[in-house]
C-alpha cells in the first residue's frame, strides 16, 4: 500500500508538470520535482520487489532484476537526482525570497 501511494504521488507530480506545460505556464520546478521523486520511487519499488522475491530476484530469469538495473540508471539519466534537487532549491529560493 505504501508503494502504491508513492507511485500515485509520482504520477500526479508528472501530470501536474505536463498540465502546466500544456497551459503555457512555467514548469521547470514541477518537472524537476516529478523526475526526482519518480526516480526515487522507482528505485525503492524495484529494490523492494527484488527483496520480496528473495535470491530469485537477482537472477536474470525474471524481469525484476532488469527493472532494478533500469531504475538505478534512471537516477543518473536525464540529470542526477542531486541536480534535480538543486534545480528545485533554486526555484524555491526565488519563490520565497520575494
Amino acid at each position: 500500500a505504501e508503494i502504491a501511494c508513492k507511485i500515485e504521488a509520482a504520477r500526479m507530480l508528472t501530470l501536474n508538470a505536463a498540465r502546466r506545460k500544456e497551459n503555457g505556464l512555467s514548469f521547470a520546478k514541477e518537472a524537476a520535482m516529478a523526475k526526482s521523486f519518480a526516480s526515487e520511487v522507482a528505485s525503492e519499488t524495484t529494490s523492494r520487489c527484488v527483496q520480496w522475491m528473495g535470491g530469485v530476484g537477482f537472477t536474470k530469469d525474471l524481469p525484476q532484476e532488469k527493472f532494478f538495473r533500469d531504475s538505478m540508471i534512471g537516477q543518473i539519466y536525464e540529470g542526477t537526482t542531486l541536480v534535480q534537487l538543486t534545480t528545485i532549491a533554486k526555484f524555491l529560493k526565488k519563490e520565497y525570497a520575494a
